[in-house]
């Protein structure tokens, strides 16, 4: 008996450090609220953005994405190389606007959905930043509001990840794919 009891105040205590959000918000697609409370959190990033996501293609994100570079916050995005080589993506579009993009080089895949905004703010989920996610499928998303400790915990995630992604491997990918693109219209 006294051995159920300690499991569960352990049980307590743990998960009670863990669910001290301010606000925690969920939202299902199809639908456009996950689109558009991620581009609020864009919108209010003023210092940064950490973003792992298998996929972008979602034109408002991508519009998001530019002005908050434009405001000077730092955005860091790793994504998956064989979505970014996808036709409809719009990684090399946000690389060539000077964003710091990696594909990745580490794992088969890069299948991570979540940002960190402001090291204050976290999104997670299944919802890929594509037009299909909001519009046909059935995904999730989840966003932590003013969590630090979650927040936190991605961000030793995404750091790790960068990390062993190298940006060498990047620039080279996103070099070939210019090649290519130039072959392609020869």
């Amino acid at each position: 008996m006294l051995k159920r009891f300690l499991l569960i105040v352990i049980y307590l205590c743990f998960f009670s450090a863990y669910t001290k959000a301010a606000e925690i918000r969920v939202y299902f697609s199809p639908s456009p609220l996950c689109e558009q409370n991620l581009i609020s959190f864009i919108d209010k990033a003023k210092v940064s953005i950490d973003a792992a996501v298998y996929a972008i293609n979602d034109e408002k994100i991508v519009q998001a994405l530019k002005k908050a570079q434009d405001r000077g916050v730092k955005i860091r995005i790793l994504t998956d190389r064989l979505q970014a080589s996808n036709k409809n993506s719009k990684v090399r579009e946000l690389y060539n606007y000077g964003i710091n993009i990696r594909v990745h080089s580490k794992h088969k895949i890069e299948h991570n959905k979540f940002a960190v905004f402001d090291s204050q703010s976290t999104l997670s989920g299944s919802y890929n930043w594509t037009n299909p996610a909001g519009d046909k499928n059935s995904e999730n998303c989840i966003f932590f509001v003013e969590d630090s400790q979650i927040s936190e915990t991605f961000a030793k995630r995404f750091n790790y990840l960068w990390q062993v992604n190298s940006q060498e491997k990047s620039d080279k990918w996103f070099a070939k794919q210019k090649k290519k693109l130039f072959a392609h219209t020869l």
